[in-house]
């Protein structure tokens, strides 16, 4: 193996170090950093390296780690003295205690070796977890930034990267049902059941079984045949107690799938779930960081290993050495490629993809969570070789769902809402692709301009009990049009559930018999159920209950209308969309708000 792969393999031990992992024993941890800074130094000298500045390197690498594993909080519990690895190498010395190791790193920074610089550029990053900002460490990095950025890498297009840019032009629909399926498809992610983004032009549907697939695909070719079939496939490293269950739940679903014949083949998206650096939004930090990009693809059929080589690659370019999260990110995503490839968990998924009517498309790698959510395949995995149990997380972080690019329409563009008004079953708005604002459906002109006219009647009128609606006036209806259905919206001053709560409360049946009503009048209506709450609790916590509300709404609905569940399409936006300031209980009932929205319209 080559030496920047053992260097990959001891950045990763220190990343799990500042995961708070645990060490069971300090002597195998010894035993595990003496192996392989003794095969890193082999490879450096086999790749005709000088081998006093691969001495040097090395010798680094044996100070930093006693330091940091020294000057660690549980470092007296670990007595890490005993099995230091200066002396283990080089005999007792003392030197660590007269020299700041940053002032160690100066002759390799100055090497003329590009590898070695490189080298040594990462882990002068990587003193920032023990020296912080010291006087010398921000004068190396001062003196030589420019030669780095003058040496960095260019991240260059993959084959991958070049599909994606193809489809995004020549692709002609952007309404697109996702079907997550898997063995982690119901626990993880049922919350997502028939859950629309933001721009409305996707649909996330649960789909656990082989047969629910089929039966999302028939129901999506008979009621809506415009709309574009993809799958995608969560694999959470950790989801399972060890790798020998997984490989066996996907060969259920490997098997599933062979049982049922589609007429074409169906594209699907792989995503890896793990926890990767320290690197989280302080203002959402369960926000994931993605790497890899996913975009609506037909017919297509990639290799897994391939892809994921690309993958590993676009982390290496995204590695700079500037970035210790990303030097973190690329070497335990490296790592996590090497655990796939060893536990045969790639080779069972690529089985999968060539057996069966799924179609690799994509692959995206999710880094996620402030912490494991369990010891599972991949922590056990990582304890044997790195000799650390990666530390668990204070919660549980629900894993979020991918960006999807939405491919360009060939359509010509609207010009105005007169002339063209595209008929959708799904919530339709303005996409990247660079559609003017002004051409809103009138769907969701209704419903924008119903939430503030009823946010304005709340506000003036303690009276107003009711629903409210909207009749959009004769100039934006077009001939031998029938008018769109009214949007509904729940008026805050009667509440539906309480604070923190998806239970209905005893009164809001009056409120939503009225709805269920109207809708009896419409049985061929389709309705997206947006649900919102204020801003108490965490945002996973309010995305998950927004769409718990709305479930909830949409089975008392489908159950007193008789509209049928398909009807419905569920959405969350937790307190991302406040009506009124969160800092009174007034204003908070206000938030905490169901909308409900006809989609179908009538087109010329």
């Amino acid at each position: 193996m080559k030496s920047k792969t053992f260097l990959c393999r001891l950045i990763a031990i220190d990343t799990l170090i500042a995961f708070d992992g645990v060490i069971t024993s300090a002597a195998d941890l010894q035993l595990r950093l003496i192996s392989l800074i003794e095969q890193f130094n082999k490879a450096l000298l086999v790749e005709n390296h000088d081998e006093t500045e691969s001495e040097a390197l090395c010798q680094f690498l044996c100070c930093y780690f006693d330091q940091r594993l020294t000057d660690n909080e549980r470092g007296d519990l670990l007595h890490w003295q005993r099995y230091s690895l200066e002396p283990h190498f080089y005999g007792y010395s003392e030197s660590r205690q007269d020299t700041a190791l940053s002032s160690r790193l100066k002759p390799l920074l100055s090497s003329g070796n590009e590898v070695m610089f490189s080298y040594a550029w990462k882990l002068l990053k990587l003193l920032r977890q023990t020296e912080g900002q010291s006087e010398t460490l921000v004068a190396l990095r001062t003196a030589y930034r420019e030669r780095h950025f003058s040496h960095r890498r260019v991240s260059q297009p993959t084959k991958q990267t070049e599909f994606f840019n193809t489809q995004h032009e020549c692709a002609g629909t952007a309404k697109i049902m996702v079907l997550i399926i898997g063995p982690f498809a119901r626990k993880w992610f049922r919350q997502f059941d028939l859950f629309s983004n933001d721009e409305g032009q996707i649909v996330w549907a649960l789909a656990d079984h082989a047969h629910t697939v089929m039966d999302r695909i028939a129901h999506i070719k008979m009621h809506h045949p415009e709309m574009a079939v993809q799958t995608y496939f969560p694999l959470l490293a950790d989801g399972f107690e060890n790798s020998s269950i997984m490989i066996e739940q996907m060969m259920a679903w490997l098997h599933a799938f062979k049982s049922v014949q589609l007429s074409e083949p169906l594209p699907c998206f792989l995503g890896l779930y793990t926890r990767l650096s320290q690197q989280r939004d302080a203002h959402n930090p369960d926000k994931a960081i993605w790497t890899g990009q996913l975009a609506p693809a037909a017919n297509c059929d990639i290799k897994l290993e391939s892809r994921l080589i690309d993958l590993i690659g676009e982390l290496e370019a995204n590695d700079s050495g500037d970035d210790l999260y990303a030097i973190q990110r690329h070497a335990l995503g490296s790592t996590l490629v090497t655990w796939l490839a060893e536990q045969r968990i790639m080779s069972m998924l690529q089985n999968l993809f060539d057996s069966t009517s799924l179609k690799l498309a994509g692959v995206t790698l999710a880094d996620y969570g402030m912490g494991f959510t369990r010891h599972g395949a991949w922590s056990i995995w990582l304890a044997e070789k790195c000799a650390i149990l990666p530390g668990l997380s204070a919660a549980i972080t629900l894993p979020p769902l991918p960006e999807i690019i939405l491919p360009l329409s060939k359509s010509p563009r609207p010009e105005s809402i007169t002339s063209r008004v595209t008929p959708v079953n799904v919530p339709y708005s303005p996409s990247k692709s660079g559609w003017p604002k002004s051409a809103l459906p009138l769907g969701l002109i209704a419903f924008l301009t119903v939430g503030v006219a009823c946010y304005v009647k709340l506000k003036t009128d303690p009276a107003f009990h009711l629903l409210s609606q909207i009749a959009l006036p004769e100039s934006m209806l077009q001939k031998d049009q029938p008018r769109d259905p009214p949007t509904f919206f729940t008026p805050a001053n009667i509440p539906l559930f309480h604070q923190g709560s998806s239970r209905l409360m005893p009164d809001s049946e009056k409120v939503l018999m009225e709805v269920a009503a109207k809708m009896k009048e419409a049985p061929s209506q389709t309705y997206l159920i947006i649900g919102h709450t204020d801003s108490s609790g965490t945002s996973v916590i309010n995305n998950a209950l927004s769409v718990e509300r709305a479930n909830v709404i949409r089975n008392w609905l489908a159950e007193k209308s008789g509209l049928p569940v398909s009807h419905f399409i569920v959405t969350g936006a937790g307190n991302s969309r406040p009506i009124a300031s969160n800092d009174s209980p007034e204003g908070r009932a206000l938030n905490r708000r169901v909308e409900i929205i006809p989609l179908h319209i009538q087109s010329q």
